[in-house]
């Protein structure tokens, strides 16, 4: 441009308002209109032309009318220069020129929000107490539209221990000293909360909207419309910080990735001069161990307490096992729950006590020595350096008894602060649990009761077989299995899969997964999306994903309510046939009372009736009076007849009784074609068309066992489960 020739020349900003003014946002509804002032000097030599303007908007665009409107697509400082022309169309840069400042609507900034109180010299404090999760700290964030929302970074300085995210891999790493940056998420199995260590801050991002309102003003808000334009994103979260007991201040500086900001720089327009505020740093002392006070020992399996909450995630199952190895962690908390790890500690003491117990160390119940052994397992996890840990591992061996055990180890020792070893403070703690012997509960399905060695014995027909019960019972037998064998023994599933294949493959309430996967396609389902290639799980696994997944019904089955068994098929005791049918009656003396009915056996057919006692009172009522006892709800069995002293009626039809008659008949009539019984109520009760086979001896569990039993841990099913994990690991 230094070619070119230069005038004096003038142009008005006008921002979206109607106002002079050099700044705006860059927003497509905030433009700025750029009118150029041309002089008319009809002195000049070649006249200006006043119809025909370049501006030059300084981020390389250009508006070609006098009055031109731009929109800035980043914030900055522009320089806006104008080119006029001559009659003769030769440029000339007019010698004017503003300064455009460009800002953001939402800015890309972030801050913290602390704690009420933790505020010191108008600044955020940060307060930290050993071992103790503080907060929350609100973060908070916005980026402009051209801006993807980012995350906020965070590090530490000054601090005498790792990152919880630097620590070399260890299943137990919780259980080392450690500082970290927590999220709070809710556990819906649990209903409760959890503190979960965090790398980086991820907020989840809303987007902004804003509109020009009548009046000039700009609002915005979360919502969109057809006069708004999207202007950015914004998005908070509530995180909290953990760090243990040290003499030097820890200082977190919270920030943004600067690589990736765009700014007001035209090369690019980011990763230079950007002022927004994008480090935020805390500094804290953190109070030591000795100041809090310990509450008690927590029981758990891998030393993860539940850090300032009630729930404990990973407690100790309640369901345990006679003669398994239970392994333990033990830590000590303070009062809020915290586990305090700048201690100490001795070898703690217990006491196993029979029953469910809230008293640590009671001397009542003592489970004697000689049931169970306690062994330290703190030698293997020598790499960890704290020791205010106990690793130890509980067996408890009753094998006198059959029967489930309640019980409860409590543990006590004694704890030494490191800032003054002469301090001691002892707490305690238990922890209650049930141990059940091996194959406790048992369910086995129909079929699954075949003795493969009695029915291979039955068939030696040659004599030079019958002595030769190695073969048979060590050989066969253990191979094949009998009828005590369990439900996997080679034998049974054989018979089982035989016997049971239609509903095996083709009922969908009872068919494995595989079986299911292969009907939903071929019935083209594509409700069902499932990798065939996923069931591949241990066969004892196998086994309870198919069968636990019926319903509760189709299950356990349903009891036979049938209660019209009356022919006794020429047997006197009728415990099998017959059970509904009673003594024989008089028909000329019996009284009958309703809602005792009768069973009529008709002789020329050999069949049976049940006769509803309720039904002749309407009709004895309207004949005659006379016919009814004193108490209303008796009447003689012998007034049956065709006679009536109504006309209006037909006589004995009306006692609606479906017995086959002559037109005339009275009870003695009756007597040649019927025979009459009291009835027994009585149902069969065999249960139907369930899964299970209650008839197996070797099934301990009830048909009366209600769902809230079956489901659920230390429930039937968690129990049963977790026998057949530990049986397939060969942990038994």
């Amino acid at each position: 441009m230094s070619n070119i020739k230069t005038d004096y020349a003038l142009f008005d900003v006008i921002d979206y308002k109607g106002e002079n003014k050099l700044s705006s946002y860059n927003l497509d509804i905030t433009p700025l209109t750029f009118k150029a002032r041309i002089p008319l000097d009809e002195s000049r030599e070649i006249p200006l032309n006043n119809q025909k303007v370049t501006f030059d908007f300084g981020d390389g665009s250009f508006g070609n009318n006098l009055s031109s409107s731009h929109v800035y697509e980043y914030p900055g400082e522009y320089t806006v220069r104008m080119i006029i022309r001559d009659c003769k169309n030769n440029s000339i840069l007019a010698s004017y020129s503003d300064s455009i400042h460009i800002k953001d609507y939402i800015t890309n900034t972030f801050s913290l929000s602390m704690p009420p109180g933790d505020i010191a010299g108008g600044k955020p404090v940060l307060v930290l107490s050993a071992g103790e999760i503080a907060g929350p700290i609100t973060v908070l964030s916005q980026s402009p539209f051209y801006q993807d929302f980012q995350e906020i970074y965070y590090s530490v300085s000054g601090s005498d221990f790792k990152n919880y995210f630097n620590l070399s891999p260890n299943k137990f790493n919780t259980l080392k000293k450690y500082f970290s940056v927590y999220e709070r998420k809710y556990l819906p199995t649990l209903s409760t909360f959890e503190f979960v260590e965090i790398e980086n801050i991820s907020l989840s991002s809303k987007d902004i909207y804003a509109q020009l309102n009548l009046d000039g003003t700009l609002s915005y808000g979360t919502s969109s419309s057809l006069s708004s334009v999207y202007v950015g994103s914004s998005g908070s979260k509530e995180i909290y910080i953990k760090a243990e007991d040290q003499d030097s201040p820890l200082n977190i500086s919270f920030f943004k990735d600067r690589e990736n900001i765009f700014s007001n720089s035209l090369k690019g327009y980011k990763n230079n001069n950007y002022t927004n505020n994008l480090d935020i740093t805390l500094s804290s002392f953190v109070s030591p161990t000795s100041g809090q006070t310990l509450s008690a020992i927590k029981f758990t399996s891998n030393g993860i307490t539940g850090e300032g909450i009630e729930a404990e995630p990973f407690s100790i199952s309640k369901t345990q096992y006679k003669g398994l190895s239970i392994p333990f962690i033990i830590t000590p908390v303070n009062n809020d729950n915290f586990t305090m790890k700048s201690l100490s500690a001795g070898n703690p003491t217990f006491v196993l006590l029979s029953g469910a117990s809230s008293h640590v160390h009671n001397t009542d119940n003592i489970v004697q020595p000689s049931y169970y052994s306690i062994s330290s397992l703190s030698n293997t996890l020598s790499s960890l350096t704290t020791n205010y840990w106990y690793r130890g591992a509980l067996t408890f061996n009753d094998s006198l008894s059959s029967t489930a055990t309640r019980l409860t180890l409590s543990a006590r020792n004694q704890y030494a602060f490191n800032t003054n070893s002469s301090l001691l403070s002892t707490v305690n703690g238990l922890v209650t649990l049930t141990a059940y012997p091996k194959d406790f509960y048992n369910f086995y399905k129909h079929n699954e009761n075949f003795d493969f060695e009695k029915n291979i014995k039955d068939m030696r027909f040659q004599e030079i077989l019958l002595d030769k019960n190695i073969f048979f019972d060590d050989f066969i037998g253990t191979i094949f299995g009998d009828v005590s064998s369990r439900y996997d023994i080679l034998g049974k599933k054989l018979y089982e899969k035989v016997f049971n294949f239609v509903s095996n493959n083709a009922d969908i309430d009872v068919c494995d997964i595989n079986s299911l996967i292969s009907l939903a396609a071929l019935t083209n389902d594509n409700g069902i999306v499932f990798d065939r290639t996923l069931a591949q799980e241990p066969e004892q696994v196998k086994r309870f994903i198919d069968t636990l997944s019926l319903n509760y019904n189709k299950f356990r089955g349903s009891k036979n309510k049938f209660d019209e068994n009356y022919d006794p098929k020429g047997t006197t005791t009728k415990a099998i046939y017959g059970k509904n049918l009673g003594d024989e009656i008089n028909s000329l003396t019996y009284e009958v009372t309703a809602g005792n009915d009768l069973v009529a056996y008709e002789k020329f057919s050999n069949s049976y009736l049940r006769l509803n006692t309720f039904q002749p009172l309407s009709a004895l009522s309207g004949i005659n009076t006379g016919k009814i006892s004193g108490n209303s709800n008796t009447y003689m069995l012998s007034d049956y007849s065709n006679q009536s002293t109504n006309a209006s009626l037909s006589g004995g039809s009306t006692w609606g009784w479906p017995l086959i008659l002559p037109t005339t008949f009275d009870i003695n009539t009756v007597n040649n074609f019927y025979e009459f019984y009291n009835f027994t109520s009585t149902t069969d009760d065999t249960i139907l068309a369930g899964l299970v086979d209650y008839s197996n001896g070797l099934t301990t569990v009830s048909f009366n066992e209600p769902l809230s039993n079956l489901e659920g841990e230390d429930n039937i099913f968690d129990i049963n489960i977790r026998n057949s994990l530990f049986s397939s690991l060969s942990l038994f």
